[in-house]
């Protein structure tokens, strides 16, 4: 199996290897340019070193409903080489990352003055949402990590209708204990607000939503997306995981999808209460999407193919996630193609458990 696995590699290595002139990074920036938000943090997907200095103690005990903001302060070298200081707040975010029994280090979020950003790269931000390693003393949660990052680029290589990240090395340190410092990877989340101003459109605030009221084809693409990832942790429906943007009043909305820890691709070994070690769960593949015509479900697939070389070589370009990993993504990413391109495959994975939304 292990030679299988390295054989399969190898032969995608070879196939991308060819490709990559057609890729070229400067491309991939000029294009970025041509859809920048309000701000700069963004426009490059170059990784951003910085430094936390907060009270470890005061931050990470506050995980309650309503978490209180903490005095912060962040410094990065800009491209001038200069060190730059600002004093920020910070505080815990989400809900399951949030626990301390399922992450010694939580989800952050960080907030600016505009007094403090002005002429810095988060210039224009209010706050910035950070998703961290997890765990401390687990060195493959840092490789989780950096699979959830690299799902929100696929995603930003099928449309724009997505939320940019911007990958960060961070260095911890705590003001009330010296020498206490972690150093480990972590990426921002673009702003949804900004977001949906880039794509000329506002979020719509709402609990529920009508899958059949929104853009068919931009549904159509999330719900691929999550079958390929391999993730059931998402409902358009019920707002789970997905937000929605209205570019005009008189057309339908576009969904958003965020937040790919519990996709299989990853396998992220939560220990769930009544389920126990998620990763020991089979790797099950669910399509929530709706039911469209040959014609419909044609385009999808051909766009899906024809950025397939794209996304494989955003893996294979990106050094920090180790070959072992990479092998088994491209696996699970193999079966998805293999069922999208194969008739009897796609009628049965899909074509008979799409939904008839009214």
């Amino acid at each position: 199996m292990e030679i299988i696995k390295k054989i399969l590699f190898l032969t995608i290595w070879i196939i991308l290897s060819v490709k990559s002139n057609q890729i070229a990074s400067g491309q991939l920036i000029e294009a970025e340019k041509d859809t920048l938000s309000n701000h700069g943090l963004f426009i490059t997907s170059a990784l951003l070193e910085l430094k936390l200095d907060f009270d470890f103690d005061s931050v990470f005990s506050d995980i309650g409903d309503f978490p209180s903001y903490h005095k912060a302060i962040l410094t990065y070298t800009d491209s001038l080489s200069h060190q730059v200081r600002l004093n920020i707040e910070i505080r815990t975010r989400g809900s399951f990352r949030k626990e301390s029994v399922n992450c010694n280090f939580p989800p952050l979020r960080l907030r600016f003055t505009k007094e403090e950003s002005v002429n810095t790269i988060f210039q224009g931000l209010k706050t910035v949402d950070m998703v961290t390693h997890c765990q401390n003393d687990l060195k493959e949660y840092e490789q989780y990590l950096l699979q959830e990052y690299l799902i929100y680029r696929c995603f930003n290589i099928l449309t724009e209708m997505s939320f940019r990240v911007r990958l960060l090395r961070v260095t911890y340190s705590d003001t009330q204990t010296e020498g206490r410092t972690i150093e480990k990877f972590s990426f921002l989340i673009e702003d949804r607000d900004a977001m949906a101003e880039r794509n000329s459109g506002t979020i719509l605030n709402t609990s529920i939503a009508n899958p059949a009221r929104v853009d068919q084809d931009q549904f159509t693409l999330v719900s691929f997306f999550e079958y390929m990832i391999i993730n059931s942790d998402w409902s358009l429906p019920i707002m789970h995981n997905i937000e929605v943007i209205s570019t005009d009043y008189f057309e339908a909305p576009y969904p958003v999808p965020y937040d790919f820890d519990w996709s299989a691709v990853i396998n992220i070994p939560y220990m769930v209460p009544g389920i126990g070690n998620k990763a020991e769960e089979l790797k099950v593949r669910e399509y929530k999407g709706a039911c469209r015509s040959n014609k419909e479900f044609r385009e999808i697939v051909d766009l899906y193919n024809e950025k397939r070389m794209e996304i494989y070589q955003l893996y294979l370009d990106f050094e920090q996630l180790e070959d072992s990993y990479k092998q088994l993504i491209f696996i699970d990413y193999n079966d998805f193609y293999s069922i999208i391109n194969d008739r009897e495959l796609f009628r049965s994975s899909i074509r008979e458990h799409c939904i008839k939304y009214k």
